[in-house]
């Protein structure tokens, strides 16, 4: 019938041009998702959160600076023919290790840290300086006294470390830290080439090399901070998706208890709770059962006979509702009921008595329906006294005497036993 009607549709009306515009959703660019968390009030929240992430990279940044210091030293004490000469180089490495986990490690105590976001900054700038001075240190020191080249051995380790374990929050921070410190090594090249008299840094550091390294910095920062850009994307993306999920469990959780409210409020818990199963197993059940209407499986039914024995049943019942009805507003006669039927259900609760349900003036429960009690004429009986004073009570407080609450001859109740 779908596919007719289909073929039947004009090619301009089927195939006519959307007007909806998907652009500016924008879900991955990072100035909406800036946008978004501003306009949710979780700026802050957000930045807790990424303090945190970063306080965890430092936990695989420590276990990878003493692997490469370590490893560095391991393959110099290996391949060195003159060893006397390495015992600086560990000198200024083992310093520089101390130092920069003595420094990072302040970031650990996150309160600390989330109170003053300046030493996330400050921290990671004198870590990076440190490995710096004493990358450039050794290395000045054997060219002066050993006429060794001008290698140094952190310039790249330096930049990676700033641009993806350093806790620094701003990505204007890094990029800078990150070029102050290609900046040095440069002006550290640079500086032997031109204010030195040996030939050696010329011929091993001529212009055509240093320009090379300028450039090979210049790609190396802008590969960082692309990578900060697309970091703090995934991050914030991420940190909006969990919220919205937390948002959405929330409002799930007060859906269901919701229901399970308005399911006990109509129904018995022996009713309602075959109910709220039945709906569970229906969402839950693949979508091929659904094919099969004309099976068994489609005619199941979670309502069954249940019987008890031993209960006693009680109505209670308004006379003359009708005239009560045209006497009140609404809104007055809602309130009587709705402050009339509390009190019962109060009542029936201390009394053990289980309400079936109510209609307009009628309210009907069972004693002994739950648990079995030997007792249940008398808990029956006892709610109907407990009745008759709430209406009492009731017609005092709200000053409607005179509506009439009749009762059944003698008595606002009627109670039947079922043995």
């Amino acid at each position: 019938m779908n596919k007719k009607n289909t073929c039947k549709t004009p090619y301009r009306e089927r195939f006519r041009r959307c007007h909806l515009e998907y652009t500016n959703e924008c879900l991955w660019e990072l100035s909406y998702l800036k946008a978004k968390c501003k306009d949710l009030d979780l700026e802050e929240e957000y930045m807790k959160y990424k303090i945190r992430l970063m306080i965890s990279y430092l936990t695989v940044f420590y276990p990878l600076l003493i692997l490469v210091i370590v490893g560095l030293h391991a393959i110099k004490w290996a391949f060195t023919e003159y060893k006397n000469y390495i015992y600086l180089n560990l000198m200024f490495d083992g310093g520089s290790l101390i130092l920069v986990t003595g420094f990072l490690s302040i970031n650990f105590f996150e309160t600390f840290v989330t109170r003053h976001r300046w030493v996330l900054t400050v921290t990671s700038t004198l870590s990076a300086y440190v490995v710096v001075l004493g990358d450039i240190a050794h290395t000045a020191y054997h060219f002066y006294h050993s006429d060794w080249p001008l290698s140094t051995s952190y310039d790249v380790f330096v930049l990676c470390m700033i641009y993806m374990f350093l806790p620094i929050p701003s990505i204007l921070g890094a990029a800078l830290l990150a070029i102050s410190v290609s900046f040095i090594y440069l002006l550290y090249y640079i500086h032997y080439i031109v204010f030195t008299e040996h030939d050696l840094p010329k011929y091993v550091y001529g212009l055509d090399i240093v320009s090379i390294d300028f450039f090979h910095y210049l790609g190396f920062n802008m590969m960082g901070i692309f990578f900060r850009i697309m970091n703090d994307t995934m991050v914030r993306s991420s940190f909006l998706d969990r919220y919205q999920f937390i948002k959405e469990e929330i409002w799930l959780r007060q859906a269901r208890r919701q229901e399970s409210l308005l399911l006990d409020s109509i129904l018995p818990p022996q009713i309602a709770k075959p109910i709220q199963k039945s709906i569970k197993e229906k969402i839950m059940r693949p979508d091929n059962d659904y094919y099969h209407l004309g099976s068994s499986r489609a005619r199941e039914s979670f309502m069954s006979i249940q019987i008890h024995h031993d209960v006693s049943i009680l109505y209670a019942d308004v006379v003359n509702y009708t005239y009560l009805t045209t006497t009140l507003t609404v809104e007055k006669l809602v309130k009587v009921l709705h402050d009339l039927y509390a009190r019962f259900d109060m009542a029936a609760s201390s009394f053990k008595v289980q309400r079936i349900k109510f209609l307009g003036d009628c309210y009907y429960c069972v004693a002994g329906l739950g648990q079995p009690d030997p007792d249940h004429a008398k808990m029956a009986v006892s709610l109907g006294i407990s009745m008759i004073a709430n209406i009492k009570e009731c017609e005092t407080f709200f000053g409607y005497r005179h509506a009439n609450w009749r009762p059944f001859g003698n008595s606002v109740c009627r109670c039947d036993r079922r043995d």
